[in-house]
């Protein structure tokens, strides 16, 4: 979304990071947690559905939007340390957290690790990292690969960047436009592809696929979350036309998270908060049991 009357901004230090931060509303606080490649400007329509019952808070992470886009951290134990010096810094012991895309691997993370800060956590268009491997689940998986060739390209040094910075830009504009269900404001797709105009931020999200992405998922692959129990209340929202990984990948054991729910959300693929924002503010309230409007 555009301009959305009622968002307050601005500049912390969190983790020796200059952070740019949005907020709207009062109440129990809830942090929100972008995806790739966008900002907290992709949070602005699901803050205005939800501040008149909740303190929302939307970072631009490590970067990302305007927050600084040092040369090194864009591992996952590096972003979720920002995380927890945000909450510090802002003296907030406890939250309710949601998060969409690559965010959300951080954010499962954020609740095994730190289960005392997150009350709850709803995970946007990214599974419970409990892979178990089967017949479906590899199947699946060889199906879904030729359509993340992206990643890998984005992963590469030199090549990442310069796909994503130079010239008309094609691959940035593609990410928004290929997975898109409903077209997503045309002001928004401008705004997120000029940041990657930065040479810096354009290493940046190379490196985040490089070092957090592909080893995050990777890890999930082998089987290394598994043990980890996962005991924080947590709903996994996906859009039901998001093609990008097999629904064999989907499912969780109670086993390994006896407090997740995956629901699928009509109307919306994988850029979910864009594609059906008023369905997405309408479960995350009811999920974190936010008072009524």
């Amino acid at each position: 979304m555009t301009e959305t009357t009622g968002i307050r901004s601005r500049t912390v230090t969190a983790n020796g990071l200059r952070m740019h931060v949005t907020e709207a509303g009062s109440g129990a606080p809830v942090l929100l947690l972008h995806g790739f490649p966008e900002s907290s400007r992709e949070w602005a329509t699901v803050m205005a559905a939800l501040a008149d019952r909740a303190h929302l808070i939307a970072p631009d992470l490590r970067g990302a939007g305007q927050t600084d886009a040092p040369d090194t951290g864009y591992d996952a134990a590096t972003v979720a340390r920002d995380v927890i010096a945000l909450l510090d810094t802002l003296d907030l012991d406890r939250v309710d957290l949601v998060a969409h895309d690559w965010s959300a691997l951080v954010g499962f993370d954020l609740c095994l690790d730190h289960p005392d800060r997150i009350r709850r956590y709803v995970a946007i268009a990214v599974p419970a990292p409990y892979f178990r491997m089967s017949r479906a689940l590899m199947a699946g998986l060889m199906k879904a690969m030729p359509h993340l060739w992206f990643q890998w390209a984005i992963a590469t040094p030199g090549l990442g960047p310069a796909l994503l910075s130079k010239g008309r830009q094609r691959l940035a504009h593609w990410l928004f436009r290929g997975f898109e269900f409903r077209p997503m404001n045309d002001a928004d797709v401008a705004a997120y592809v000029g940041t990657l105009r930065d040479p810096a931020r354009a290493r940046a999200a190379s490196k985040l696929y490089r070092r957090l992405i592909l080893p995050g998922f990777m890890s999930a692959v082998r089987g290394s979350y598994l043990g980890r129990v996962l005991h924080t209340p947590t709903l996994v929202l996906f859009g039901a036309e998001d093609a990008l990984l097999p629904k064999a990948a989907l499912t969780v054991s109670p086993d390994d998270a006896p407090n997740t729910t995956v629901e699928f959300v009509p109307g919306g693929a994988h850029f979910l908060v864009d594609d059906n924002p008023d369905e997405v503010a309408r479960r995350v309230s009811a999920f974190l049991e936010l008072p009524a409007a």
